[in-house]
């Protein structure tokens, strides 16, 4: 009787595993993934051939067709990298075979949707060298139930297996990566209920970059409808042809190798190549410091890129569509951390002289003055390097895209000091800060190891209300509840969102110091 219980029981499970699954065709074979009374997940997709042997350094290809069920039941580890981003966007291991993506859709029937659902496509940050589109931060789970729409998040290629530039080696593999992953959303989405027509394109960090990059590419035309566009430090440059190969010859000579000796670079593995890129990335070009702060960018190649983004943007070359655009409240201070915990007036005085030239240091030490608060300069430096890289240029940037085109833009800045710190040990002094990404959690819901108290529940709920409104609409307030209606973007009237508990808005925020940076101009220490 017992063996028959047993038997039985293993049967009940088996029938509901399989019920958990759910396989569909999409133009390369059929697939299976996860289905839950909550949401549908299709985790680890191949959208390109394995990046590894001799295709290391090569445009991404499209997979080839199968036949056998590919197992989309699982994420896929992240691109080769060493990462130090805070926790839970740390994996221990990594791999060259990464070019994967996820896909989360609400609990629907594929087969009988009438209208196909809005689809949010989202690039993840991590300086171009670390970081991935999976992980518990990035689960598109509560996303994808705030509103109907569907959920994609892609891995692309990092730091020199993605952006090495040499005579015969691209430095815009990466960016080729993303190019192929929209390519393949516009390819097989609606296998999963999505809109290839109502691709909403959103990043943070250097997945602002790339974001930014995809809005001014003559290669991205035509595969989104709307941009997000989180935490982009604007005025650092994306590397000429040139700069990217000086960056390439160190590299090369740590890693022992001639920079055009493609036997000895595909010769070494991926630990041997990461340990240089380490190496040779700590290089500091006092002629251009601005460069080392972000060491691997794709390049200006004058066909996938044509120039910088705000120069783009400024000229009104760029592709036309609604636009959110946004910064967090501390957003360099990770940064200038990341160099000293504690700086001098003297090593302040002289970083700002390095950057922005003597006849500029005298005028930005007195701008700042008030920011000055006892010996350790680091905070005063944090917040000269977030308003000129990261809050004046988006405002710059606002003003050239609301009068450009007749789409709306949107702005915001997310100011709110958590009462927990996602970045964990070692980053104490964001405890009480809003470093570069905390806006994340909010708006993907995903508070990890910790839990929002209930005004920032309130608040996350409404920031996925207006990220999700935007994606479904082109228009943040209309769908879901929010509490703040966010007023569109107008050079005159300089209205930002202000994202806190509670949130507001608010006009002309740093006027003062943003009217001087504009002056001076976003290409300086370059």
């Amino acid at each position: 009787m017992s063996k028959l219980l047993n038997i039985i029981f293993i049967l009940i499970l088996t029938i509901s595993f399989i019920n958990c699954q759910e396989i569909i065709n999409i133009s390369n074979g059929p697939i299976r993934g996860n289905s839950f009374d909550s949401h549908k997940e299709f985790l680890g997709i191949g959208f390109a051939q394995p990046p590894v042997d001799q295709l290391r350094w090569k445009s991404p290809l499209a997979p080839s067709p199968w036949s056998d069920v590919y197992d989309a039941t699982y994420e896929r580890l992240p691109c080769a990298q060493i990462c130090n981003l805070p926790p839970e966007l740390c994996t221990n291991t990594s791999t060259e075979d990464c070019l994967y993506l996820n896909v989360f859709t609400p609990n629907i029937d594929f087969s009988t949707i009438q209208e196909p659902l809005p689809v949010m496509f989202f690039i993840a940050g991590g300086r171009f060298e670390m970081g991935s589109g999976s992980g518990e931060l990035y689960n598109g789970t509560k996303m994808v139930n705030s509103s109907n729409i569907v959920f994609v998040s892609i891995n692309y290629r990092l730091g020199i297996f993605g952006m090495l530039q040499t005579d015969t080696i691209s430095g815009n593999l990466a960016f080729e990566d993303q190019l192929l992953a929209l390519k393949w959303v516009q390819q097989n989405i609606k296998a999963f209920g999505g809109d290839p027509n109502q691709v909403t394109v959103f990043g943070e960090s250097a997945g602002g970059t790339s974001c930014a990059l995809h809005l001014t590419s003559p290669a991205s035309a035509g595969l989104f409808s709307k941009i997000i566009i989180e935490s982009n430090p604007w005025s650092l440059p994306i590397k000429t042809i040139d700069e990217a190969k000086d960056l390439a010859k160190i590299f090369a000579k740590d890693l022992g190798c001639d920079i055009n000796d493609n036997a000895c670079l595909y010769s070494k593995n991926q630990e041997e190549l990461l340990l240089a890129m380490n190496i040779s990335q700590n290089h500091f070009n006092v002629l251009a410091p601005l460069l080392t702060f972000l060491p691997w960018t794709p390049v200006v190649d004058g066909v996938l890129i044509t120039d910088q983004p705000l120069a783009l943007i400024q000229k009104g070359d760029y592709n036309k569509v609604p636009i959110i655009v946004g910064t967090v409240r501390n957003e360099a201070l990770v940064f200038v951390a990341g160099i000293a915990l504690d700086i001098s007036k003297i090593e302040y005085i002289g970083g700002l002289i390095d950057i922005f030239g003597l006849s500029h240091e005298i005028k930005i030490y007195e701008l700042y003055k008030p920011f000055i608060n006892g010996s350790n300069f680091m905070d005063t430096l944090g917040v000269v390097g977030t308003d000129y890289i990261f809050v004046c240029p988006v405002r710059n940037a606002a003003m050239y895209l609301s009068t450009n085109s007749d789409f709306p833009v949107y702005t915001y800045q997310f100011q709110h000091v958590s009462s927990f710190n996602p970045y964990g040990n070692g980053y104490d002094y964001c405890a009480d800060q809003v470093c570069h990404g905390l806006e994340l959690p909010y708006v993907f819901g995903n508070a990890g190891q910790y839990t929002f108290s209930a005004q920032e529940q309130i608040l996350s709920t409404n920031m996925q209300n207006y990220w999700t409104n935007f994606a479904v609409n082109g228009n943040p307030n209309i769908g879901n509840p929010v509490n703040i209606q966010w007023t569109q973007y107008s050079k005159s009237s300089d209205d930002m969102l202000t994202l806190d508990t509670p949130s507001y808005m608010q006009s002309n925020y740093l006027k003062n110091y943003c009217d001087y940076w504009d002056s001076l101009g976003y290409q300086v220490g370059w």
